[in-house]
C-alpha cells in the first residue's frame, strides 16, 4: 500500500502508525506491542520508499511517522457531571507519545507528522514529547510536521479552537510545517487553510478528504473532482505540500500531482524585524502596537479578590466560575489566575480550575496568565491549557541557572514570559537597578537560550508612594522611565504592573485609588507599559476624574510640582476624602468627584493612549550553539544523489539533508503527501482473521464488559500480519 502511494507521486508517506500509543492499543489490550508496532511500521514504509527511490533515484521518497491524537483529550471532559473531570493526564500523553516516537526513530524514520490534531493540548504534549525524547537521547531532532483537523464549517477544532489559535498555540514546536488535514473536503477546506496560509511564517501543507462523507459514510469525489478542487488552491500559489485524507487514492495523489505540476508554489514570507507578541485561547490575540492597551483580569487571583478567594478557600468551584465570567462580560483582554493561599493546595486547585475554564467557550477564548511564585503550580496550569498562556513569574532572584531553566521550559510549554525586576540581591526599586536587572535578564534569555524577545514582558516592580518617606516619591516616575528606557534598548518586549501596589498606602479610600491608578496608566501607557493586572470595569477614564484630583495624583506620580510640597499636599487631600467636613459649604464641590463611564468606555480610552517610545536596536543575537533553527530557512546544499543513495540501502538521511533537500525543491515545485491509508486498507475488506494473522492468532483478551476483544479495525496491527500489503500500498502512493 505504500508502495502504491509513492507510485502515486507522494515525496512523503506516512507510517502506518496513526494509533500507535499504549492508550490507543489499549483499547484492543495491545499496549505490549507498541514499541515493535512503530518500529516495524517504520521499516515497511522504508522499504517501500527504498524500491522506489532505487527506480527513480532523481526524486527520492522519505517516510514521516504518523503520530495520531490518541482517542481522549485533555480539554475536553468525558463527564457530564463533572467538567474538570478527565480521563487521561498530561504526563501520560507525554509518556505515551514519547515510547511511539521511539518506535519510530528506531525504525529509520525521517520526519515526524503529529496529525489530525482536534486537541491542541494533546498536539502540545505530543510535542513536549518528541523533544523530551531527543533530549533524552542526545540525537538530533528530526523535522516536525503539525496538523489540525477542523470539525465543521466554524473553522474550529473539536477543543474550539481557531486555525491561527491553533498555529499560536504550536508555533513554539519551530515545526518544518504546519497545516490541515480531514473533516472537511477541497472546497470546504479553503478559507481556513488560507487562513492558516496567512499567518504561518513557515511551510504550509493540506490534506483533505475526498468531499464530505455521504449518507453510507463513503466519500463522493473522484480524482478529477478533487484534484480540481486542490488546483484551486494551486492557481492561487497556495500550496507547499498537499495530500489526501480519508477517501483518497494513490489515484487522487497522482491526478493532483498532474494537475498542479505547473502551478506557482507558495513563497515563504518575509519575516518582520521586530515581531509583535501572539497570544491565544480558543482564539488569537496579537498584542501590537496598533491594538494598545490589554486589561489583565485580577480577580480570579487569590491576592487580587477576597470573594474568590472565600470561595476558592470553601471549594466552591462553580461560584467562583462565575467571578471569572464576569470578568470577560466587563472586557478583560486577559484572564490572570492566581491560587497561592497557605489554606488550599495550589497546584491542585489551579490544575482543577484550569481544567474548568477550558471548557467554559466565553472564558476559554481568552489568552491565560498562569501566576505563582511556585514553579510545580506554573507547571499544572501549562499542562491543562491549550492556548499560548503568559507565565506570571520568573526572575533572577534564585540565581541565573533556575532563572533560565524555568524559561527554557516556558519555551518548551508554548508560553509567553513575565520577567520581574529582581536579581541574587533583591527588588529593583530604583530607575537604575530596573533597568540593569531587565537588561541582564534579556540578554541571558537571547544569548543563552534564543528566547523569542516578543514573548518577554518586563514587570519593573510598581511601588507604593506617597507614604511620608522621601526615597518613596520616585518610585512612580522611575517606573514609567525604566520602561520607556528598556523599551528603546530590548528590542519587541512588552510591560507590565500590578497596578495597586501604587497606591497601597490609601488603603479603603477605593475611589482615590482607582483615580490614581487611572492617571498613571496615563503617563506610562505612553511610556510603553501595554499591560496591566486591573479590576475590568474598576478604571476611570482620565476625563472621568476632577480636575483637582486628576492635578494632585499627577504631582505625586510623577514626583514634580512648583514647590515641592506635592506628597504633603496629596496626603492632606487623602485625609479629607476619608474624613471629609461634617456641613460643608453649600457651594463647595466634593473633595473627589469621578464620572460614571462603561467598562467598554474605559477599554477605549486605554487603547486610545498610544506609545511615544520606539525601539530602533539592532538584536541582542544568541552564542553559538545556542540558536534556535528556523528549519524552513535553512540552506545548505541538496545533495540529492547522495540521499537518495542512502534510502536505497535502506538508511535515514540525516535531518539536515532532509531539510536541505526539501527547502530546495519546495522554492521550486509542490511537494506531494500521500492519502487515506485507513481507506486504502478498507478496500482489501479484511476480516478478523486478517488483523491477527500468525502473531494474534491465539489471542484472546477480554474486555472489562467481559466480551472477547476483537481486533478488527485496528489497522496499525497490520504491520505485523499483513506487512507486504503494507508496504505495497506506500509503493503505491510513492509511484
Amino acid at each position: 500500500i505504500h508502495k502504491e502511494y509513492f507510485m502515486g507521486g507522494s515525496d512523503i508517506c506516512e507510517t502506518n502508525t496513526f494509533n500507535g500509543t499504549t492508550i490507543s492499543q489499549g483499547e484492543y489490550k495491545m499496549q505490549a506491542v507498541v514499541y515493535e508496532l512503530n518500529k516495524k511500521g517504520a521499516e515497511l514504509a522504508k522499504q517501500a520508499a527504498a524500491e522506489v527511490t532505487k527506480a527513480e533515484p532523481h526524486k527520492p521518497r522519505f517516510v514521516a511517522g504518523a503520530v495520531g491524537p490518541t482517542s481522549r483529550t485533555l480539554s475536553v471532559s468525558p463527564s457530564v457531571e463533572d467538567p474538570s473531570y478527565r480521563n487521561v493526564t498530561w504526563d501520560e500523553l507525554v509518556e505515551a507519545y514519547k515510547q511511539q516516537i521511539s518506535g519510530l526513530v528506531d525504525g529509520g524514520i525521517d520526519l515526524i507528522m503529529i496529525e489530525t490534531v482536534f486537541d491542541t493540548q494533546n498536539c502540545k504534549a505530543a510535542i513536549f514529547a518528541v523533544d523530551q525524547y531527543f533530549l533524552e537521547t542526545g540525537k538530533e531532532r528530526l523535522p516536525v510536521m503539525l496538523s489540525a483537523t477542523i470539525v465543521d464549517n466554524s473553522g474550529r477544532t473539536l477543543s474550539g479552537q481557531t486555525v491561527e489559535a491553533f498555529y499560536v498555540s504550536v508555533k513554539h514546536a519551530n515545526a518544518f510545517t504546519v497545516g490541515i488535514n480531514c473533516a472537511l473536503g477541497a472546497a470546504q477546506m479553503k478559507g481556513f487553510y488560507k487562513a492558516l496560509a496567512d499567518l504561518n511564517t513557515g511551510w504550509c501543507h493540506v490534506y483533505p478528504n475526498a468531499g464530505l462523507p455521504n449518507a453510507m459514510g463513503g466519500y463522493d469525489e473522484d480524482p478529477e473532482i478533487f484534484s480540481n478542487n486542490i488546483l484551486d488552491y494551486a492557481k492561487d500559489g497556495l500550496l507547499n505540500f498537499v495530500g489526501g485524507c480519508c477517501g483518497t487514492f494513490p489515484s487522487h495523489i497522482a491526478a493532483v500531482a498532474k494537475k498542479v505540476k505547473d502551478c506557482p508554489v507558495r513563497k515563504l514570507p518575509e519575516l518582520p524585524k521586530y515581531p509583535s507578541m501572539q497570544l491565544s485561547g480558543l482564539e488569537p490575540c496579537f498584542i501590537t502596537k496598533e491594538a494598545g492597551f490589554q486589561w489583565v483580569g485580577e480577580r480570579c487571583n487569590l491576592m487580587g479578590s477576597a470573594k474568590f478567594k472565600k470561595l476558592v478557600d470553601a471549594y466552591k468551584w462553580d461560584e467562583a466560575m462565575e467571578v471569572c465570567m464576569a470578568q470577560c462580560e466587563k472586557k478583560a483582554d486577559i484572564l490572570d489566575f492566581n491560587f497561592d493561599s497557605d489554606l488550599i493546595d495550589g497546584q491542585s486547585a489551579m490544575g482543577k480550575f484550569m481544567r474548568l475554564c477550558v471548557t467554559e467557550p466565553n472564558v476559554a477564548k481568552l489568552p491565560f496568565m498562569i501566576d505563582s511564585s511556585k514553579w510545580p503550580v506554573v507547571e499544572e496550569g501549562l499542562k491543562c491549557v491549550q492556548g499560548k498562556c503568559i507565565v506570571n513569574s520568573i526572575s533572577l532572584k534564585p540565581g541565573e541557572e533556575e532563572f533560565l531553566r524555568h524559561a527554557r521550559l516556558c519555551m518548551r510549554y508554548g508560553a509567553a514570559v513575565v520577567i520581574m525586576a529582581f536579581d541574587e540581591k533583591g527588588q529593583a526599586a530604583t530607575f537604575e537597578d530596573k533597568v540593569r536587572i531587565c537588561q541582564r535578564s534579556y540578554t541571558l534569555l537571547r544569548k543563552k537560550l534564543d528566547f523569542p524577545p516578543e514573548d518577554i514582558i518586563f514587570d519593573c516592580n510598581v511601588l507604593t508612594i506617597a507614604t511620608g518617606l522621601p526615597e518613596h516619591n520616585s518610585y512612580g516616575i522611575d517606573f514609567i522611565n525604566a520602561v520607556a528606557e528598556i523599551k528603546r534598548t530590548c528590542p519587541c518586549v512588552s510591560f507590565s504592573g500590578g497596578l495597586s501596589n501604587l497606591s497601597f498606602s490609601f488603603r479603603g479610600l477605593n475611589s482615590l485609588r482607582d483615580a490614581m491608578h487611572s492617571i498613571f496608566l496615563y503617563h506610562a501607557v505612553p511610556a510603553g507599559l501595554n499591560m496591566s493586572i486591573v479590576n475590568p470595569g474598576g478604571l476611570p477614564r482620565y476625563e472621568d476624574i476632577d480636575a483637582k484630583t486628576r492635578k494632585l495624583a499627577e504631582e505625586v506620580i510623577l514626583n514634580k510640582s512648583s514647590d515641592g510640597n506635592h506628597v504633603e499636599r496629596f496626603l492632606e487631600y487623602a485625609e479629607q476624602v476619608k474624613n471629609p467636613p461634617a456641613a460643608p459649604p453649600e457651594a463647595a464641590a466634593p473633595a473627589l468627584k469621578i464620572e460614571k463611564s462603561s467598562p467598554t468606555q474605559q477599554s477605549e480610552f486605554l487603547r486610545s493612549l498610544k506609545e511615544t517610545v520606539t525601539c530602533n536596536a539592532e538584536h541582542v543575537q544568541p552564542d553559538k550553539g545556542c540558536e534556535v533553527v528556523d528549519y524552513c530557512r535553512l540552506s545548505g546544499p541538496q545533495e540529492t544523489q547522495k540521499v537518495a543513495e542512502k534510502i536505497i540501502k535502506g538508511q535515514t538521511p540525516t535531518p539536515t539533508e532532509v531539510l536541505n533537500y526539501f527547502n530546495g525543491e519546495l522554492r521550486k515545485r509542490i511537494c506531494f503527501l500521500d492519502g487515506g491509508m485507513g481507506t486504502r486498507i478498507q478496500a482489501e475488506m479484511l476480516e478478523e482473521a486478517d488483523y491477527r494473522g500468525d502473531q494474534f492468532k491465539d489471542f484472546n483478551e477480554i474486555d472489562v464488559n467481559g466480551v472477547p476483544v476483537s481486533l478488527k479495525g485496528n489497522n496499525d496491527l497490520l504491520v505485523f500480519s499483513k506487512p507486504t500489503m503494507i508496504k505495497d500500498i506506500h509503493k503505491e502512493y510513492f509511484m
